[in-house]
């Protein structure tokens, strides 16, 4: 009834941020983190939560360096980056659309990717996110349980944790010290 309908929507669009599932938004910006795009532990953070005005505005700065240094795209987003991205899409249990995305990005950053690489990680890559709308839990409580980088520190063995970043480490660097939490 419409008790169990208002719930719901109270549950899905819960902050000002992106809907609490692992929709196209979350999915993209975990990959975009896994790939090296984004800051270290940004991808989860809730649109509420303290932290992600502190994210936004050290992503600001290391936007300005990365201008500095003149790093680009291209330097980042490599065939490793993109073999780290889908393993996370396969990880994750992310929303299809991950797969058009990845594929227009590697035609962008002339990185080549057919769409058998996504088959191929998909045969060694568990689920290990229990996310809805596939799993149980929402986006809050992937935060609160470690976030992305907690979810990438189980799979490390699957990843090239060389792959670098925009903060000019590497993927390792980026979960070192990652912890789940129940």
């Amino acid at each position: 009834g419409c008790e169990a309908w208002c719930e719901l929507e109270d549950h899905i669009a819960a902050s000002p941020g992106h809907c609490m599932t692992m929709g196209t938004a979350s999915t993209m910006t975990s990959i975009a983190e896994t790939m090296g795009m984004s800051l270290p532990g940004s991808a989860s953070i809730p649109a509420t939560h303290a932290s992600h005005s502190r994210m936004a505005s050290a992503t600001g700065r290391q936007a300005v360096e990365l201008a500095w240094y003149d790093v680009k795209p291209s330097q980042i987003m490599t065939s490793e980056a993109f073999d780290n991205g889908i393993t996370a899409l396969m990880a994750m249990g992310v929303s299809t659309n991950a797969i058009v995305h990845l594929m227009a990005m590697a035609g962008r950053a002339e990185v080549p990717l057919a769409l058998e690489r996504f088959d191929e990680i998909s045969q060694t890559t568990p689920v290990v996110g229990n996310l809805r709308p596939a799993g149980k839990y929402v986006m809050g409580d992937f935060y609160e349980a470690g976030g992305l980088r907690a979810l990438l520190s189980q799979i490390s063995d699957l990843l090239k944790l060389d792959a670098t970043n925009i903060v000019g480490t590497t993927l390792a660097d980026a979960i070192k010290d990652a912890e789940v939490y129940d």
